[in-house]
């Protein structure tokens, strides 16, 4: 079964400086002046993984708990009033579900931001399986946060296109054998390039004229796909 698996931050919402924003103030409380580079570095990660450089130690699951609950909640707040989907979101997720492909979401995210997420902008429905933080054991760059979703939608590795915004992501997906299209929301083009990803796009809009990434697209879904 042919499936399009998206990450969602930086994916479905174009929400990468507000984590950064939030991290920055998170990581003041352990004494930290983080730079935007700094966590720009390890998009895609999970709060894990964020924590162990904050401490620059293995974090306790309590401090793993702590962040989760307060950076994230922090995330939302000053998210909120600027949730909206990206340009040509809902026109290509119409378009796949038209043409009978299966969709899912690929997360390093907590499920409270999912929920704040994909509730907030109404586009659960168009989601066959998602797959979040709590699912996996091991975060983005490895692939087994590409490999579940896949797995959940009874589809192969090579059946799949993953839709990625962070080089920890775009790792993820070819690490799991599948076609990568990147999006130039949280890094410009000549930065994904360096990770070689299928196709690169700057918004979702770029897929209604021809374009590589579009041809990424048709080699999986079909040469007759569309997004219209």
């Amino acid at each position: 079964m042919t499936a399009i698996l998206f990450d969602m931050d930086g994916v479905l919402a174009d929400n990468s400086d507000y984590h950064v924003k939030a991290w920055t103030e998170f990581a003041r409380a352990y004494g930290r002046d983080l730079t935007e580079d700094d966590i720009k570095q390890r998009l895609g990660f999970n709060n894990r993984e964020y924590m162990r450089f904050v401490l620059d130690r293995d974090p306790t699951e309590s401090e793993v708990r702590d962040a989760t609950e307060r950076k994230e909640a922090l995330y939302r707040e000053i998210y909120a009033s600027a949730l909206a989907a990206p340009a040509g979101l809902i026109t290509l997720l119409d378009s796949f579900r038209r043409a009978g492909i299966a969709c899912g979401v690929a997360t390093s995210a907590p499920a409270a931001n999912v929920d704040f997420v994909i509730d907030g902008l109404g586009i659960r429905h168009y989601f066959n399986e998602i797959v979040d933080a709590s699912h996996v054991k091991k975060c983005k760059p490895d692939p087994e946060t590409y490999l579940l979703a896949a797995s959940k939608l009874n589809s192969s590795p090579s059946e799949c296109i993953v839709f990625e915004d962070a080089i920890a992501g775009i790792q993820s997906g070819r690490g799991a054998g599948m076609k990568v299209v990147a999006i130039t929301t949280s890094y410009p083009a000549e930065v994904l390039r360096k990770h070689n990803p299928d196709g690169i796009i700057d918004s979702f809009t770029d897929l209604k004229m021809p374009c590589a990434a579009l041809d990424v697209v048709r080699s999986v879904c079909g040469a007759e796909f569309t997004v219209c």
